[in-house]
């Protein structure tokens, strides 16, 4: 993927207009009220599917200021579609005062993903060749040989809510629904020509390697709730404190399709360090999602359960909001570990026309790996082929690093631009993203 937006060019023109002020410190008289709101293009390039087009915004409430940069109420909204047809739209609302004392969430999101990702289970077990994939290399296959198409709908509501008004503790309860359809690519949607190869998913399918009540998708449901501790300064741009959560997911065999449920235990901590005048923040995130019993239909083996959505989706290991750099939903299981390191510099904060602007950095490491393997049947691979998409390896952890720049207006309409490069060839080379928030 290849991204790319006129941000740049916008705060070049802008920036030097600007009244400077501090850039060590957050103007700590300055209070938002009222209706705030930012709207970008969204706009990006893929060589499959061409250009994207669309729009995407964020709509704030502060009301009387007096509890800025939190406020009361948040509207996400974007809407958008690539020249071959993958479409994308989503509304996300986030509020602390649509119920009394109460966190409530909100999201509806339509993703008809052409060219979603898909590189096997299990990790190092599961073998990822370029050279399949690269048109000058002689043992070339096709562009979409790691690809498979996804129409994801999906329904989230989360609550969240202090055990008093004084503790940082709080519970969480909420409900997920999804439907997916799964389908092998289909080249005549996409932009160029593809030779008439089977993809790595049509390989599983005719091998049993993925269950044929699955092959197609289903609709799943399931209930969460869990605990937490929350003592962060500022919720866009933590400086110092720690965000942990202990959720517990349990999908019922009656919301399922498939009629196999199961239940997933997801632990994330991530903590904050304000080295030098909320300018330099030093900031890590540590998670582990677990299966406790039941079978996770293969569609959703890459979701990790979540009460809060920084994104389209939620789902890992490898891409934009886990491992930057590595190939999307490359390390897969029942159960994995992963974590972020992220070093984060604001190097100018301006007033222009009554709003906060800031701009800042980030270099980053990203790594992870499986730690409870996917339960499949590879009895019907023929064993010529055998070596070319399995390893008799050991899971071991994967890494990529890699930097970026925020540009930041009244703090909470955060627009990321990340750069990830896999250490590894197995996990794939690297990536460009251009997303909304920080990662965590």
């Amino acid at each position: 993927m290849r991204r790319f937006t006129y941000i740049f060019i916008l705060f070049a023109v802008l920036a030097p207009k600007a009244q400077a002020s501090d850039a060590a410190a957050p103007d700590s008289t300055f209070r938002k009220v009222g209706f705030s709101f930012g709207v970008l293009p969204a706009i990006a390039y893929d060589n499959d599917l061409g250009f994207q087009y669309g729009l995407l915004s964020n709509l704030y409430w502060y009301g009387d200021g007096t509890e800025y940069p939190r406020y009361n109420h948040s509207l996400y909204l974007e809407c958008s579609r690539y020249a071959a047809g993958t479409m994308l739209a989503r509304a996300y609302f986030d509020s602390r005062t649509f119920i009394p004392k109460t966190r409530f969430t909100a999201d509806l999101t339509w993703f008809d993903d052409l060219t979603l990702d898909f590189t096997g289970f299990n990790g190092a077990e599961s073998v990822y060749r370029r050279e399949f994939i690269d048109e000058d290399d002689p043992l070339y296959r096709t562009r979409i040989f790691y690809k498979h198409q996804r129409q994801m709908t999906r329904l989230m509501v989360s609550l969240r809510r202090k055990f008093n008004d004084d503790s940082p503790f709080f519970w969480q309860a909420g409900a997920t629904a999804f439907n997916m359809k799964i389908r092998k690519v289909n080249p005549d949607r996409l932009r160029g020509s593809f030779p008439d190869e089977p993809t790595l998913f049509e390989h599983y399918t005719d091998w049993g390697v993925i269950r044929p009540k699955e092959v197609d998708g289903g609709f799943e449901t399931y209930l969460r709730g869990g605990i937490c501790v929350d003592t962060r300064d500022n919720e866009a741009f933590p400086t110092k404190g720690v965000w942990t959560e202990a959720l517990m997911a349990y999908a019922p065999e009656f919301l399922s399709s498939d009629k196999n449920g199961y239940g997933k235990l997801t632990v994330y901590h991530r903590q904050y360090f304000d080295l030098y005048k909320q300018r330099l923040v030093f900031a890590y995130r540590v998670a582990l999602q677990h299966k406790l019993w039941g079978r996770t239909p293969f569609y959703l083996l890459p979701h990790w359960n979540t009460t809060v959505l920084t994104s389209a989706t939620s789902q890992g290991l490898g891409g934009s909001k886990t491992m930057r750099g590595v190939v999307r939903n490359r390390i897969v299981g029942d159960g994995s570990f992963m974590g972020n390191a992220e070093l984060r510099y604001i190097f100018a904060r301006f007033m222009l026309d009554g709003q906060s602007f800031s701009i800042g950095t980030n270099v980053f490491a990203d790594f992870g790996m499986v730690t409870q393997k996917y339960d499949i049947d590879t009895s019907n691979v023929p064993s010529e082929v055998y070596a070319d998409y399995f390893s008799r390896k050991n899971e071991k952890m994967h890494v990529s690093s890699g930097i970026g720049l925020k540009i930041a207006l009244n703090t909470n309409f955060v627009v990321s631009i990340d750069w990830g490069h896999a250490l590894d060839k197995n996990d794939g080379k690297s990536g460009l993203y251009v997303l909304m928030n920080y990662l965590f």
